[in-house]
């Protein structure tokens, strides 16, 4: 291996300090890193990384030589990007990132379709209901669900994303139904972890805003799993309407239909640059086609700088 082609290797070991995290992101195994930046090292005659089987850091000559070859990829990169809006050729592999229910529910079924179009341009799909960070993970492009971090991402709406609160039949016949956000203390009211706008569950009636807090014996990290548990008579959960309209029955019964609950976005985002790569280009374009919603231009999501 080249000096070049180890770039984004180094890079990667450098942002993560982590062998494992490192081959992770870029969908290698462990020893293919270590070999690589051996190689890379015996070519330079210097030590880049202090390793051991615990901890990476970076030598001196690491910290020096990672800061010039991190410009000179991203200039490599952005001449790549340049050449490609020449080209009537998509190809070379675009990897997403996206929440693991949207994901298998919606995106995994439409991405034969986007294949089908692009039969030399390899697709690698991640779903991951943390918020991954595209730059250090090495993602092209990602979907996500409600509020935006700051960052300096490019972001695009596709389509609202509305919730309801579910209970089953079981359920209430059991332990009654709410009327009212109070009622909800004497509930077992089941909660999803990674909920961008926090824990509480926020309600308004007439311009009114009342709120809860979910304490419950289950709380979960996929809305697949929280579904199952409210359709198994377990609690009463938040619901996203992408899950409830494929995986709800007649079973589920909406509750506190008399308050408004706040709309969150669906999102795609990807990483600002002068030239979108074409790739992620007719990615984003197939997906306005699939669910014909979306906001006319891409938005800058804010970053704290932009709000002072």
């Amino acid at each position: 291996m080249d000096n070049m082609s180890a770039f984004p290797i180094l890079i990667a070991v450098a942002d993560a300090l982590s062998l494992t995290k490192a081959a992770k992101s870029l969908n290698m195994n462990k020893s293919g890193i270590s070999k690589a930046l051996k190689e890379v090292e015996d070519t330079l005659g210097v030590k880049l990384f202090h390793r051991t089987t615990r901890t990476v850091s970076l030598t001196e000559a690491g910290e020096a030589y990672i800061g010039y070859i991190r410009q000179s990829y991203q200039l490599a990169m952005m001449a790549k990007d340049v050449a490609s809006q020449f080209s009537d050729k998509i190809a070379g592999t675009l990897r997403i990132s996206a929440p693991m229910s949207f994901g298998t529910l919606h995106l995994a079924k439409m991405l034969p379709a986007f294949m089908q179009l692009y039969p030399e341009l390899n697709v690698e799909l991640f779903f991951d209901d943390k918020v991954t960070d595209l730059i250090t993970d090495g993602y092209d492009i990602a979907v996500r669900i409600g509020e935006l971090p700051d960052s300096s991402l490019v972001a695009r709406k596709l389509f609202p994303c509305t919730s309801g609160l579910y209970a089953s039949k079981g359920y209430l016949a059991r332990f009654g139904t709410p009327t009212k956000v109070a009622d909800l203390r004497e509930h077992n009211c089941l909660s999803y972890s990674f909920y961008q706008a926090g824990q509480e569950w926020v309600f308004y009636q007439k311009g009114k805003k009342f709120s809860h807090v979910p304490k419950g014996s289950l709380r979960v990290n996929n809305s697949q799993a929280l579904i199952q548990a409210v359709k198994a008579d377990i609690g009463i959960a938040l619901l996203p309407h992408f899950i409830t309209v494929i995986e709800g029955d007649d079973t589920l019964i909406p509750l506190l239909t008399n308050y408004q609950l706040p709309d969150h976005n669906i999102y795609v985002v990807y990483p600002e640059k002068e030239y979108l790569p074409r790739k992620i280009k007719v990615f984003i374009d197939f997906l306005y086609t699939q669910f014909a919603v979306g906001s006319e231009y891409p938005q800058r999501i804010k970053s704290k700088a932009d709000k002072r």
